[in-house]
């Protein structure tokens, strides 16, 4: 059994309050202490945007925190437990030792154009660069400060292994098994003529490699995304990507489901 602190991210509807309910008092009766600011586990319920939430909310101790999710709407990808069958998560943490899977985040850091940091933030799906008007968006593709290529097209996804099953799979890109300490880029509707030319594929960086990003036009409307959250910049001088060597989201697993298993129920079914 699970011994420490817990908090709850919890989605607001009466299904997903109920099963908290009933974890509460589960929890409470097995010794542990809800502590809402610095909790060794978090169980979310919800959606995998929950997961994303809670992510976000405890970003700065995820060293700290594990996180357990019970999904309540269609099975997440995150989700070992759905709904109907929550409760045998009770069993699960009297009688078996759970597992630790640990996938790695992405961090990106956005500059203006006196050099100074804009932002610098994590994600744990994806990031997408883009025009926030909705017009065509330029920029120049460096790897380890060489040049790559010259983008002409909606956008830009960057995205971790976990997130690779999310908007980087239904722009094409390669589905990636969260082991692996990669990320993925990909592009959005790419024009490619004799002045803007790519590769058409998306790419895959090591650990060690640095993706930057520098936009034509500095001065415009640009727009980054961080899995749930949003920002514009005016002014934009580069966007530099790499895979994070301080971070990564720890989920407990008591139920031994591959990444695989949960790529085919996800997407092909059983």
């Amino acid at each position: 059994m699970l011994k420490g602190k817990f908090a709850f991210v919890t989605r607001d509807d009466e299904l997903s309050l109920e099963i908290k309910n009933d974890l509460y008092k589960f929890l409470i009766n097995n010794g542990l202490v809800e502590d809402v600011d610095s909790p060794n586990y978090v169980f979310v319920i919800g959606g995998d945007g929950t997961v994303l939430s809670a992510f976000r909310k405890y970003l700065d101790i995820l060293s700290d925190v594990n996180f357990l999710s019970i999904h309540t709407g269609h099975l997440g990808f995150y989700t070992d437990y759905q709904a109907k069958d929550y409760e045998n998560l009770f069993e699960d943490m009297i009688v078996k030792n759970p597992k630790l899977e640990s996938y790695p985040l992405v961090v990106v850091e956005a500059y203006c154009q006196n050099g100074n940091l804009l932002s610098k933030n994590y994600a744990l799906n994806e990031i997408t660069l883009n025009n926030a008007l909705g017009s065509t968006y330029i920029a120049e593709i460096f790897v380890d400060d060489e040049h790559f290529e010259n983008f002409r097209g909606d956008g830009i996804c960057i995205s971790t292994p976990t997130g690779s099953t999310a908007y980087n799979k239904s722009l094409g890109g390669a589905v990636i098994n969260p082991n692996l300490d990669v990320f993925q880029v990909t592009e959005i509707a790419a024009l490619n003529n004799l002045v803007y030319r790519t590769l058409g594929n998306s790419i895959v960086l090591s650990k060690d490699e640095v993706l930057t990003i520098k936009p034509k036009n500095q001065n415009h409307n640009h727009r980054l995304s961080i899995d749930q959250s949003y920002y514009s910049f005016d002014s934009l001088s580069k966007v530099i990507v790499t895979l994070s060597k301080t971070k990564k989201v720890t989920f407990i697993r008591y139920n031994e489901v591959s990444f695989w298993k949960r790529v085919k129920r996800s997407f092909i079914g059983e």
